[in-house]
């Protein structure tokens, strides 16, 4: 469906708080790495089963009131949980770690400043210099993190191998929900929700964000979405907004605030005279600043738009951008997910999911590639014409 438009399917399906089991059960270990969507996974399972899931924190206790156990293990973050235990049913959630990488990033930034979880994403400059220290050793993980539980289950039929960029697409997304959901029930003392509520199911707990807003047929807040935009930029979490919006915001900030006050006076709101407006000559002045600053943009913007937009699901706040690799870190992406890619080349789910983070690495570091040419010709251009060339360390990375 359009994306301003509702889906056409049956929204009334009910999701309802979940509880811990009324029988024992046997949980199932849903893992993924870091940022790689065992988080997301749980709530679906939660939705699907109205059964409580935990964690890797209290799988150590008694954990038959739980329909599945969360962990990250063998990662450094997680709490060790043992691969031989007598919970043998598991379910891998694998994400492009081109994506995931930078999902872990942002979770250790708002740890290291004290946010919330799934509050604001990493500033560009603190990403790149978490990146060029922890890449090597992160895509490493990765993979290891992969292997642990592809191997840790020797009947195929006890594990479930889900992909997040399939359960985060719109057409595919309900029918990975109904995957799990058939993985599921397999287990004594669970049931699941019937085939014809999946797609239901997905769009209120998946697509919740953007369902909310097309039902309540309206715009965001606006005036409560600057203040917070604003908030975050005093507090140097997001970068100063450009000098034609600096115009804009404030113009309409002061606006937002005249009516505030109307409204703390308990006057009708009147459309005041003497409020700020933004001028014919200040709106020209605008967009022709927009348009100077789009002349200047790399080349290959629309590429990395549209890398962007393929990969942009997520609910933090903050500026989006795409996080961007050495032709060195993609290079030894490719090589870490074509030896995965090798090893599972027979695991039909698993090896379309590398097959695609391989094109992806691909299309990236041939963007890289693409722009270092520009400024390779740039520079010969500038010693051609006896101009002082430009500065071969700004070439960019993707």
């Amino acid at each position: 469906s359009h994306p301003l438009n509702l889906p056409s399917i049956d929204l009334n399906c009910e999701v309802v708080a979940a509880k811990t089991s009324p029988v024992p059960i046997t949980p199932i270990y849903t893992a993924s790495y870091p940022g790689g969507g065992a988080k997301l996974t749980s709530k679906i399972i939660e939705a699907l089963t109205g059964i409580i899931t935990g964690d890797d924190y209290n799988s150590n206790e008694e954990t038959n009131n739980v329909v599945s156990i969360r962990t990250y293990y063998p990662h450094f973050i997680a709490s060790k949980v043992d691969l031989t235990s007598e919970f043998i049913r598991s379910i891998l959630v694998v994400r492009n770690p081109l994506n995931a990488v930078p999902s872990l990033h942002n979770f250790v930034y708002e740890s290291e400043n004290k946010l919330p979880e799934h509050f604001i994403r990493a500033p560009s400059d603190a990403w790149l210099e978490w990146r060029d220290k922890n890449f090597a050793t992160e895509i490493s993980s990765w993979a290891i993190h992969i292997r642990s539980w592809m191997y840790r289950s020797e009947n195929k039929s006890d594990r479930l191998v889900i992909s997040f960029e399939r359960l985060a697409d719109e057409n595919l997304g309900p029918l990975e929900v109904t995957r799990l959901a058939e993985f599921l029930c397999r287990e004594d003392g669970v049931s699941t929700r019937q085939p014809e509520d999946m797609p239901c199911i997905w769009w209120k707990v998946v697509n919740f964000k953007n369902l909310a807003m097309l039902l309540q047929n309206q715009q965001w807040n606006w005036g409560t979405r600057r203040l917070r935009q604003r908030k975050l930029q005093e507090a140097g979490f997001l970068p100063p907004p450009a000098s034609g919006e600096k115009i804009i915001a404030q113009i309409q900030e002061d606006a937002d605030a005249k009516r505030e006050a109307a409204k703390d006076a308990d006057s009708p709101h009147q459309t005041d005279p003497n409020a700020p407006q933004i001028t014919e000559d200040q709106m020209m002045a605008i967009k022709k600043m927009q348009q100077e600053q789009q002349q200047q943009q790399q080349p290959f913007l629309r590429e990395q738009e549209e890398l962007l937009s393929e990969n942009s699901f997520s609910i933090r706040g903050g500026a989006k951008y795409l996080p961007s690799y050495t032709e060195d870190q993609l290079k030894m992406a490719i090589d870490t997910i074509s030896n995965l890619l090798f090893e599972f080349e027979n695991e039909q789910t698993l090896s379309a999911a590398l097959s695609n983070y391989i094109l992806d690495a691909k299309k990236r570091l041939d963007l890289i590639q693409k722009e270092n040419e520009h400024v390779k010709s740039n520079i010969a251009a500038a010693v051609e014409g006896g101009a002082p060339p430009p500065n071969e360390n700004s070439s960019p990375s993707t």
